[in-house]
Parts: structure tokens; C-alpha cells; sequence
């Protein structure tokens, strides 16, 4: 099969954009095989991003920072990500797929070798800003893709299994850094990060590829026939869904933060135990984000499970989950239920009902990239939690900062378009254009 097909407007404006685009459709193993190339590609970047996490104090001793310049080799990883977004975006429309993600790879990597050669703090954090920027961008193109790739009816179990591509780093930066570290030092962390970067390149490289006719301007040309000219509601009600994942984006990482000192402190967890709270978290959200996936598909309530999402995360941060109680296995509890449906609705939710709502490729593109940007958004906000539980207690800054945030999410979302609705709209459309061919 070709891979040299004329570019389409879908795919990008300059000649790049034709790489990587196949004659006709793809078949079912080839989608499959962009995607899981994709997936592992992701799930390396995060743990790039996360790997230092855990020895901040000791990769800033070797290069004679305090804990608060040690505190950028993080936070550079974020600030790259929320400036590379919408940028990002064009990248991808206009020198296409392929070529995008192989910058974002040659970034990745020349940011492993720059932080191995590094011989002062600051090379060091330019290396990470660097990685940073291949972050941003792999965040952008990955969930952008998958309306390119396959059906909109089957948005719910691709981005439900898409949604659970930071879990493997999670994992991986948790289990094998203190390992690696005590047994071979820091730069041993970033050797293993290099080498996967090289092999997961390798598998892009060899197995992604996108169809001459997207699947999303495929189903714009079908919507043209049976609803006519796409509803501007329609397009707000997409954009107001990327942009309420503020609300998450915020919430979520105030766990990631600050719920293992919490455990600690008030739990009475031990360091290791307690360094497990994410872990478990993550863990639960892959089966619940890939039922949910499957479950939306069926019943075409993206947006409803959406809302319940948000509801359920109102109601275990305002009782449960930071409530100061010392019951262990409650707050075991809590974590698994916050794991298991709020980020396996939320996140999943959000990304399976902006491509059904926005109708429009370009729409569908920025609508995601907006969740892209408030991700990186809300790892900056999320710092004030601590700010406010220093001077309270943490059941009350989960009152006072994460459920008013979500109370305003579920609120916007309550207005926004149905897609339930604009399936029967499409059936109400089909049957007028019968009967007036009829007539």
C-alpha cells in the first residue's frame, strides 16, 4: 500500500503532510497498530516527564541547586507543555502527522542526551525544557489523531483506552526509579528513558499511518447530506467541553501532589505506602476508562456520563477523600473510586463527546488542543492547594478550591449540546430528506 497519496486539506498544507498518508481506507490491524505505537510512544514520554519526580533533592545536590531551582526540572516539563499547545496544533495541521510526531521524538531524545551530558543545573533544566517540548506536542497529536483514525461511533472505547495513557509511566516512574537510583545512580534513569525513546520511535516510525480521507471529514461529508451547514452550538458546546477539563486537570493533580504527604501526616501511612496512593489510583482508572468507553459507544450518552463524572468527584473530594480521618481503609476506599469512575468517566467522557460535537475536522483539532493547554493550566493551579491546606486543613481546601471548580464544570455542561439529541436530529433529518424526494 502507498504511502504516497496526494494531500488532502485534512492533511496539511506543505508536501511533509503527505508522509505517512496511505491510499483509501485503512484496515481494522492497521488502525490498531498507529494506535498502540502511539500509546507506548505517549506512556514513555510521561514517564520522561515523571521519572525525576521522586529524587528531585538529589539530582539538585549533584548540581548544587536549592530545592526551590530543583523545583524547575518539573515545572520547565509543564511551562513547555501549556506554551506548545495551540502551536503544537499547527504543526500538526500544516507539516502533518507523521513529520509531527517525529520532531516530538527527535526532541525527546535530544533532550535525554542533553540532561546525560549536562555538566551544570542549568544545561540540566534546559535538557528537561526540551523534553518538555516533545511532551507538549506528542499531548496535542495523540488524542487529535484518533478521530482521524477511527469512526466516531467508536470514539468511546479508543479515547477510553487512550485516556489511560499516562498510567504506564506513572508506574514505571514509580516502581523503577528508587530501584535504578540506589542501585546505579541518576543517570541510570535517564539512560533507560533514552533507549525506550529510541525503540518506541522506532515503532512510529514503522507503524503509523493515517488514511487518504480521514474518518472525521469522511462523517463531515455525511453530516453535510443529512443535517446540512454544522449548528454553531454545536461548535461551543465543543470547545466548552475542552475547556472544562479545567476543572479535572486541577483536581486531579492536587491528588497526584499533594495525597502521598497527606497520607503521611494525616493517614499515618508509611513513606512506601503512601507513595503508592497514586499508583493504586491509576491502576483503577484503566478498567473504568475502557468500560465507560465501551458503555458511551452503546448508549450515546457521552455527555451525561460526563456530567456524572464530575458530580461523583464533587462528592468524594467535598467528603471522603480529604476528610482528615484516620481510617486507612476508607480512604483505600476513596482512592479506588476516584481511580475507578471519576477519571475513567471524566477524561474519556471529554475526549469521546468533543469529536462527535464539533462535526468539523478544524473544530475537532483546536477543541482537543483546548484540553491539551488547560492540562498544563491546571498542573500550575494545582500548586495553590497546598498554598491553602498549610494554613486550613486539606478538607477544607478541597471545599473551598477543587469542588467549586467542579460545581462550575458541571453547571457549563448542563448547557452545552446533547449528543443523544444530535443523533435523533440526524434520524429526524434523514426521514424529512425522504419525504421530500418523495415528494
Amino acid at each position: 500500500m502507498s504511502e504516497t497519496a496526494p494531500a488532502i486539506p485534512a492533511a496539511g498544507k506543505f508536501k511533509s503532510a503527505r508522509w505517512g498518508v496511505v491510499e483509501g481506507e485503512l484496515t481494522n490491524r492497521q488502525r490498531w497498530l498507529c494506535f498502540w505505537s502511539l500509546f507506548v510512544f505517549g506512556s514513555c514520554c510521561v514517564y520522561q516527564w515523571l521519572m525525576p519526580a521522586s529524587i528531585l533533592t538529589n539530582i539538585g545536590s549533584v548540581f548544587n541547586m536549592d530545592l526551590d531551582t530543583a523545583g524547575w526540572i518539573m515545572s520547565v516539563f509543564t511551562l513547555t507543555g501549556l506554551l506548545l499547545a495551540y502551536p503544537g496544533a499547527w504543526i500538526m495541521r500544516n507539516v502533518g502527522i507523521k513529520v509531527s510526531i517525529v520532531i516530538a521524538a527527535v526532541l525527546t531524545i535530544a533532550g535525554n542526551v542533553l540532561a546525560l551530558l549536562a555538566d551544570s543545573g542549568a544545561l540540566f533544566i534546559f535538557a528537561r525544557a526540551v523534553q518538555g517540548c516533545g511532551f507538549g506536542l506528542i499531548a496535542v497529536i495523540g488524542p487529535n489523531i484518533m478521530p482521524r483514525l477511527f469512526p466516531l461511533e467508536r470514539q468511546g472505547l479508543v479515547m477510553g483506552i487512550w485516556s489511560q495513557w499516562v498510567c504506564p509511566g506513572v508506574a514505571l516512574a514509580s516502581l523503577s526509579t528508587p530501584l535504578m537510583f540506589a542501585a546505579f545512580g541518576w543517570k541510570s534513569i535517564f539512560a533507560l528513558s533514552l533507549a525506550l525513546q529510541v525503540v518506541t520511535t522506532l515503532l512510529v516510525l514503522a507503524f503509523v499511518k493515517m488514511p487518504a480521507i480521514p474518518e472525521n471529514v469522511r462523517a463531515k461529508g455525511q453530516a453535510k447530506t443529512k443535517m446540512g451547514k454544522p449548528s454553531r452550538a454545536y461548535t461551543i458546546s465543543a470547545f466548552a467541553v475542552g475547556f472544562c477539563f479545567l476543572a479535572w486537570c486541577t483536581s486531579y493533580p492536587t491528588f497526584n501532589t499533594f495525597y502521598p504527604t497527606y497520607a503521611q501526616t494525616v493517614q499515618g501511612m508509611d513513606l512506601f505506602t503512601a507513595s503508592m496512593t497514586t499508583l493504586v489510583a491509576a491502576v483503577a482508572t484503566i478498567p473504568g476508562g475502557i468500560l465507560f468507553g465501551l458503555l458511551a459507544d452503546k448508549i450515546k450518552q457521552r455527555k451525561l456520563m460526563l456530567i456524572t463524572g464530575y458530580v461523583l468527584l464533587i462528592v468524594v473530594c467535598a467528603t471522603v477523600l480529604w476528610s482528615n480521618s484516620q481510617n486507612q481503609a476508607l480512604a483505600w476506599g476513596s482512592i479506588i473510586f476516584l481511580g475507578f469512575f471519576c477519571a475513567g468517566l471524566v477524561p474519556t467522557m471529554s475526549r469521546a463527546l468533543i469529536p462527535v460535537l464539533a462535526q468539523d475536522p478544524a473544530t475537532t483539532d483546536y477543541a482537543l488542543t483546548g484540553m491539551a493547554f488547560v492540562t498544563q493550566l491546571g498542573g500550575f493551579i494545582a500548586a495553590f492547594f497546598g498554598t491553602i491546606a498549610a494554613g486550613s486543613t486539606y478538607q477544607f481546601a478541597a471545599l473551598t478550591f477543587v469542588v467549586p471548580l467542579c460545581a462550575a464544570a458541571v453547571i457549563v455542561l448542563l448547557f452545552v449540546k446533547n449528543d443523544r439529541r444530535m443523533k435523533r436530529e440526524e434520524v429526524v433529518s434523514e426521514g424529512e430528506a425522504a419525504r421530500q424526494a418523495a415528494s
